[in-house]
């Protein structure tokens, strides 16, 4: 990058560009008008979205319309479901008030993680298994 900055840049101008870091997280370079545009149309999708369920004669066309996208929200139990779905709208809108969308990432991670959990009878029992009590170990504080 640092060498042919003005090479990466022209490219930048026709799409997306993906630089691989040794140091650190690697970083994607996008021009302002095409983030603008992305934001824009993630900003229309959850007004959209939250319209959509707050509609009673809409919101269950709409949860079906999620379960065909995410197909592991099937595995939650209704009043899971609508927890999610209620998780995920209010997550989206303040998102997309602050920019930021790592919270909504790690929403549906979470979620995604509990209906595997829920679908799975021996994991569900295991996470549930009686573990005795917790008991409190005194721990010798170690020398400088």
């Amino acid at each position: 990058m640092l060498r042919n900055s003005g090479e990466i840049l022209n490219e930048v101008e026709y799409g997306d560009v993906h630089l691989d870091r040794r140091d650190g997280p690697d970083v994607v370079l996008v021009s302002a008008r095409r983030e603008d545009s992305i934001r824009e149309g993630l900003d229309l999708s959850v007004r959209t979205l939250a319209a959509v369920f707050r509609d009673p004669s809409l919101s269950k066309s709409a949860i079906a319309a999620l379960e065909e996208a995410l197909p592991w929200v099937g595995w939650l139990s209704g009043e899971a479901r609508l927890e999610f779905v209620n998780s995920f709208i209010s997550t989206a809108q303040a998102c997309r008030s602050t920019g930021g969308y790592e919270p909504l990432a790690k929403l549906l991670n979470r979620w995604k993680v509990s209906a595997q959990i829920m679908h799975d009878p021996e994991l569900s029992a295991l996470l549930h298994a009686d573990r005795g009590e917790d008991k409190a170990v005194p721990l010798k504080r170690p020398n400088a």
